[in-house]
């Protein structure tokens, strides 16, 4: 039996993506939990036995990711403590139904007392050794990053020729993946730190610990750092008469020139270019090769910042909350302090290197769009979008000289694929003995979701208000939509990944169908106080465009009004 599960991965890779970016993405897996764990101890016969398990750590199904759910579980249970970390892990993706996965026991007493256990006392000190440093480890991770990123944005990737742009990949491939394994590592704090602290929250508290965590801000997260710059940008703005009434009025196009001809001296002008500069390659759907990127759509910041400006009030992005663990005794308001502080502390860093994590997609999509021109140059392809529709096998393939023969029919045939896809409506969990191929032949045609039964629909809150209820009116986006009116609107979507968060200083709440507690939607919905329910299945099907709804935080519950 497999099963495959896109509950959390949907986050990053949200409905329908192409070959390129699937090819792209099975590769990535696969090196990085190899390197993660020899890092975490996990011995070399082990992992060189598992390496079908670390090549199908996703699957493409349907133009969708999966995960290939049973080896996440064998992943898992690689490391020390799989029986409390099962449940964190289920948490952690969001998981609507268990599987219990048993590894094998060891073969005897001998292998047990002399093999796995001396094993699982090593790991067990190396995974605490690398938690206490991870702070340092991250620091150092970022540190090179962004020495490295430096030289590469620095290429002049037209000028290099076929195979200087293979050779490029691969050497970047190497480096970064291979370092990957400390971020990677980091995910792994997140979930321990997180599941356990929840525990004791529940425990000593019956509240829940998620909520209480990452409602009381230590320092800002680094995902919120475009929202931050969008509210100085408006503030610059606003002291400038002139080009404030330009954004009131003017269209985007007609602003972007005007900041780059008479308004070029401006503060706000040269705050525009230092923002596009820093957060250019974050975009809804980053992690999607084909995703244009906002540098190649500057238009759409222009009109986020024109959206900003007309809110009556854009949201403060940083707020405090009260400790609900003061009435506790002093061990324990201890022991959740420690807890906490690491939980909290571990997921800032991981937006700090999903911020980095973008960088090397967005430049990942540029090299292949070089590849791409080169291709259009000799006639192998229509558009440079057309690179999107081949594997990086197939794109590697060619630049070592391979048969072009066919060429023009496959990318026929996988754009028509993409089309179709789109229209079907996949579950987010599949469970099947047969071929991957046998699965898509019984899920071609699939219709399009019926809407759900309107009235109630029911997730898990994720973040609270000063209300128990907040109403307001629905902006329906299965995907996400530069040119929606996201003002003051309760946003109902699938999902959403980091590239989101230019928009949610805008809106009222937040209604999600994927994702658990520690999703993007969640944790910066928190951050900035706005109401937030997940795991709301079929809220896009079910929440008419434009209808009043009301979140109703105490139950999760999502009602809709007319």
């Amino acid at each position: 039996m497999k099963i495959y599960d896109n509950s959390n991965i949907a986050e990053s890779y949200s409905g329908v993506t192409t070959p390129l970016t699937y090819s792209f993405a099975r590769a990535v897996y696969q090196e990085v939990y190899v390197h993660f764990c020899g890092m975490m101890g996990v011995g070399r016969r082990t992992i060189a036995a598992n390496r079908p398990m670390f090549a199908k750590m996703v699957e493409f199904i349907g133009g969708r990711i999966y995960y290939d759910l049973i080896n996440w579980y064998r992943l898992v249970s690689f490391l020390p403590g799989y029986s409390f970390n099962r449940g964190f892990f289920e948490k952690m993706l969001g998981l609507q139904k268990e599987y219990h996965y048993t590894p094998p026991p060891p073969k005897g007493a001998f292998e047990r007392y002399f093999v796995v256990l001396p094993r699982l006392a090593f790991q067990t000190v190396k995974v605490a050794l690398f938690f206490a440093f991870m702070g340092a480890l991250v620091g150092r991770f970022n540190r090179r990053f962004d020495r490295e990123y430096a030289r590469l944005s620095a290429l002049d990737l037209p000028a290099l020729d076929l195979p200087e742009c293979k050779a490029l990949y691969f050497r970047v491939y190497d480096e970064f993946v291979a370092r990957w394994q400390v971020p990677i590592a980091n995910d792994f704090a997140v979930m321990v730190a997180a599941g356990a602290a929840d525990k004791l929250y529940r425990a000593w508290l019956n509240e829940d610990g998620y909520v209480q965590l990452f409602s009381r801000s230590r320092r800002p997260l680094v995902s919120l750092d475009p929202g931050y710059r969008i509210l100085e940008i408006v503030s610059l703005i606003k002291g400038e008469p002139e080009l404030l009434a330009l954004f009131g009025a003017g269209r985007p196009e007609e602003i972007l020139r005007e900041l780059r001809g008479k308004f070029s001296a401006s503060p706000a002008a040269a705050a525009v270019a230092a923002y596009l500069a820093r957060f250019g390659s974050r975009v809804p759907s980053e992690l999607k090769l084909e995703s244009k990127s906002i540098n190649e759509q500057p238009e759409f910041f222009i009109s986020i910042l024109q959206a900003t400006l007309a809110s009556a009030s854009p949201r403060e992005v940083y707020a405090g909350s009260a400790d609900a663990a003061g009435g506790l005794a002093l061990w324990r308001r201890l022991v959740l302090s420690a807890v906490g502080g690491w939980a909290v502390n571990s997921v800032f860093r991981r937006e700090e290197t999903r911020f980095r994590r973008s960088l090397i997609f967005g430049f990942s999509r540029r090299l292949f769009l070089a590849i791409a021109d080169k291709f259009a140059a000799r006639g192998l392809l229509r558009t440079r979008e057309d690179i999107f529709y081949l594997t990086i096998e197939e794109v590697f393939a060619l630049i070592d000289g391979g048969p072009a023969e066919g060429l023009g029919a496959l990318l026929a045939s996988r754009k028509t694929d993409y089309e179709l896809w789109k229209l079907a409506d996949l579950p987010r969990r599949i469970e099947s003995q047969l071929p991957v191929e046998a699965i898509e032949t019984g899920l071609r045609g699939s219709a399009a979701a019926a809407p759900a039964a309107r009235g109630v629909l029911k997730g898990v809150t994720a973040a609270r208000a000063r209300t128990a209820t907040v109403a307001g009116v629905a902006l329906v986006l299965p995907d996400f939509d530069p040119n929606a009116d996201f003002a003051g609107k309760i946003l109902v979507t699938r999902q959403t990944d980091p590239g989101w968060t230019i928009i949610f200083p805008l809106l009222k709440g937040i209604v999600v169908e994927r994702g658990g507690m520690l999703s993007h939607a969640a944790i910066v919905a928190r951050e900035l106080r706005i109401p937030c329910i997940v795991g709301v299945e079929r809220a896009v099907a079910g929440v008419p465009q434009g209808a009043g709804v009301e979140l109703r935080l105490e139950t999760g519950e999502v009602h809709v009004l007319n």
